[in-house]
C-alpha cells in the first residue's frame, strides 16, 4: 500500500491507497460496546464534508460516492483515536493494526481501497487542503471507487480529525455489514502485518492563509488582540468575521468571550445565548454564560449555568467558586459555605475561595 503524508501548521494530511491480496478470516459480529459513536455535531461535520467532496465529483463529471454507515463507523474509530492521540496517522497504535488490516477485518470482500485522514479546523478547509494535495485528490477522485466512509472526531474547538475511507464496491453486500470492528477484536486476535503493504511516502502541501474575506481571518485577528489584552479590538474583529458569516460558530463564542472581558456583561450573555442555542452542550460556553450572568446581577441564572458545568466538570475548582459566589450574593449562606470548601478542597491555593469561605462563616 501507498501511504502519502503531510504537515503543516493548522493542518496535518496523509493518504493512502492499496489493493488488499487477500481476504482476512474473521467472526462475524455487529457493531457493540467496543465502538466509538459520533455526536449529533461530528455527524453533521461529516456530512458538510460528504457534501463538498460529492459537488467537486459531479463537477468534474466524477460518479457521486455513496454512504454506508459501516464504513462510516470504521472511518469514525480512527477519527477518534487520532484526536485522543493529536497525532494524524494511518496506523492504530492501540490496537496495533493500519488501514489495510482494518479494512479485511470489518468488510473481507472489499479489494480496493484507499484512506485520507488530516486535521483542520473545519470541514471547507480539510476539503480544500485534501484538493490541493496530490495524493489525497487521486483518491477522492477517483471514479473506480464507489462509496466513501467519512469520519470527524473534534479533539478541541479548532482541531478536527478526519478519516475518508474510499472502497470499490459494485455488490452492495461488500459493505452491507461489519464481519469485526477492529475496536472490538478479542486481545492477540488481529493481525500485525501492516508493515508488508507497502511503502510510506511523505509529501508535503502548502494551503494559502484566509483572506479578508473569510472569517476565520478576522477571528484569528480577533483571538491575537484577544490574548493581548485589547480586548476592544478583538470585538470589532469578531464582530467583522460575523458580519461576512452570522452562522460561523468560533466568531460568536469569542465574542463573547471578548465581552465579557470589556465588562459588557449584558452584550456578553445575549451573544453566549444565541451560540448556546446551536451548541447547548458546549461546556466552556456555558462557563463564560454563567460568568457574564454573574456579572449583569443574574444569579439565579448564573447558578444554573454553573451547576450544568458542574456536571461533566466536578473537578472545576473555579467553577465551584463561582457557585460559591452566586449562591452567597442570592443570600443562601451555608450553600455557598459548601461551594467554597469544595472548590478549596479541589485547589488548595485558590485565596478568593477562602476569602468566600471566610466571609460567609462569620
Amino acid at each position: 500500500m501507498r501511504r502519502f503524508g503531510l504537515a503543516a501548521p493548522l493542518l496535518l494530511l496523509l493518504a493512502g491507497r492499496g489493493l488488499l491480496t487477500a481476504p482476512y478470516p474473521a467472526q462475524r459480529s455487529d457493531a457493540g460496546p467496543g465502538a466509538r459513536v459520533p455526536g449529533e455535531e461530528e455527524l453533521a461535520l461529516a456530512a458538510e464534508l460528504r457534501s463538498y467532496l460529492n459537488e467537486t465529483r459531479f463537477e468534474l463529471g466524477l460518479g457521486l460516492l455513496g454512504a454506508s454507515r459501516h464504513l462510516d463507523l470504521l472511518a469514525y474509530q480512527h477519527a477518534a483515536e487520532m484526536a485522543d492521540r493529536g497525532q494524524v496517522t494511518h496506523h492504530s497504535y492501540r490496537f496495533g493494526v493500519g488501514t489495510a488490516n482494518r479494512l479485511k477485518l470489518a468488510f473481507p470482500l472489499v479489494f480496493q481501497f484507499a484512506e485520507n485522514v488530516a486535521m483542520n479546523r473545519n470541514p471547507r478547509r480539510v476539503h480544500e487542503a485534501l484538493l490541493a494535495s496530490r495524493g489525497h485528490r487521486l483518491n477522492r477522485l477517483d471514479p473506480e471507487f464507489t462509496h466513501v466512509g467519512i469520519g470527524i472526531a473534534r479533539a478541541d474547538r479548532y482541531r478536527l480529525f478526519v478519516t475518508e475511507l474510499f472502497v470499490r464496491a459494485t455488490d452492495p453486500e461488500a459493505i452491507g455489514r461489519i464481519d469485526v470492528l477492529y475496536t472490538e477484536a478479542p486481545d492477540g486476535t488481529l493481525p500485525q502485518d501492516e508493515a508488508r503493504h507497502g511503502e510510506v511516502i511523505a509529501e508535503t502541501v502548502s494551503i494559502p492563509p484566509p483572506g479578508a474575506n473569510d472569517p476565520e481571518f478576522w477571528t484569528q485577528r480577533g483571538i491575537d488582540a484577544f490574548v493581548a489584552g485589547r480586548f476592544d479590538e478583538a470585538v470589532a474583529h469578531f464582530e467583522h468575521a460575523l458580519a461576512i458569516d452570522p452562522d460561523y460558530p468560533y466568531a460568536r463564542f469569542d465574542l463573547g468571550r471578548a465581552l465579557l472581558s470589556s465588562d459588557r456583561a449584558s452584550e456578553a450573555l445575549a451573544t453566549l445565548d444565541r451560540y448556546l442555542a446551536l451548541h447547548p452542550d458546549d461546556i466552556d460556553a456555558l462557563a463564560s454564560s454563567g460568568s457574564a450572568a454573574l456579572l449583569g446581577q443574574q444569579y439565579a441564572r448564573a447558578e444554573q449555568s454553573f451547576r450544568r458545568v458542574l456536571r461533566v466538570r466536578t473537578r472545576d475548582a473555579g467553577t465551584w467558586y463561582n457557585l460559591g459566589l452566586a449562591l452567597e450574593y442570592q443570600d443562601r449562606p451555608r450553600e455557598a459555605e459548601n461551594a467554597y470548601a469544595q472548590a478549596l478542597h479541589l485547589d488548595a491555593k485558590l485565596v478568593v475561595a477562602a476569602a468566600g469561605l471566610a466571609r460567609v462563616q462569620r
